[in-house]
């Protein structure tokens, strides 16, 4: 009998999956409390880009923001 790990990287809110990105951050998150406690360690980060289907109700702002200011500006968020 075989078996499997399956990774899957999804959004919290509405389960969309979520895209790898190469656009990672230059600075690291914070450890809690009491991390790393003196034994070896290694931090793995995964870099990934916000969910398509929840950013885009911002994206629809952003639009409409342009269209009621000009198209000229340039709405950053």
């Amino acid at each position: 009998m075989r078996e499997f790990l399956i990774t899957k990287f999804v959004c919290a809110k509405c389960g969309t999956n979520l895209q790898l990105t190469y656009n990672t951050p230059k600075v690291g998150s914070f450890h809690s409390e009491g991390e790393p406690t003196g034994a070896l360690m290694v931090e793995n980060r995964i870099a990934l880009e916000p969910c398509e289907t929840c950013m885009k109700p911002l994206e629809e702002m952003k639009s409409a923001v342009q269209v009621l200011m000009g198209s000229n500006v340039e709405v950053r968020g």
